[in-house]
């Protein structure tokens, strides 16, 4: 898509939002007001008429990209960006359902071994103590140390994986994330 394709969309979009299309001075005055009631940011109807063409192809002007981060939100998007990367198909997912292969610690028993791999080459092995509490018994190119502690609740290849209360060697415990960008890939070594 081109950007004149994309800046169509865009105008389709919060057309759609806004429940009328925009063919009069009215239609641009009313729009300009739903938007600084939903988005708190006032776009001057005269911003709204040139980039919809309203005023005629020589009044158009490429839009600031503030006005089309503005319209973007006022059409439920975080940003133009957010907008744009929808339209090409590279719309980022904040949410969804996990896979149902995933590995529960309360289905492991004491003494269980996990190998843990992340990138860029971090490879980590962890021993279950019980009580969701792990403990690491072997790690390479990575934060955590042999004898480092965590509770953790369940593993998901290629999702990250949230450590509780990681106790380390003169820290306070806290919170720590294995392969934040790409996830981890677990493999089961043992079941003692």
């Amino acid at each position: 898509m081109n950007k004149e394709e994309i800046y169509g969309a865009l105008r389709q979009k919060v057309e759609m939002v806004a429940g009328r299309s925009m063919n009069t001075p009215r239609d641009f005055d009313y729009l300009s007001t739903l938007i600084f009631d939903r988005v708190e940011t006032y776009l001057a109807p005269i911003t709204l008429k040139r980039f919809w063409g309203y005023l005629g192809e020589e009044y158009r002007k490429k839009p600031y990209r503030n006005t089309l981060n503005i319209l973007a939100v006022y059409a439920g998007y975080t940003s133009f960006e957010a907008f744009e990367n929808s339209l090409l198909g590279m719309e980022i997912v904040s949410s969804d359902y996990l896979p149902t292969e995933d590995l529960q610690t309360a289905s492991l028993r004491k003494g269980t071994r996990i190998e843990l791999k992340w990138a860029p080459d971090r490879c980590v092995k962890i021993e279950y103590e019980g009580f969701d509490m792990f403990r690491v018994i072997e790690a390479a190119n990575s934060k955590l140390a042999v004898d480092d502690t965590f509770q953790c609740y369940h593993f998901v290849n290629n999702e990250p994986l949230h450590l509780r209360c990681l106790v380390q060697s003169g820290r306070k415990p806290t919170g720590f994330v294995c392969g934040r960008t790409g996830g981890i890939q677990y493999r089961v070594l043992t079941e003692d």
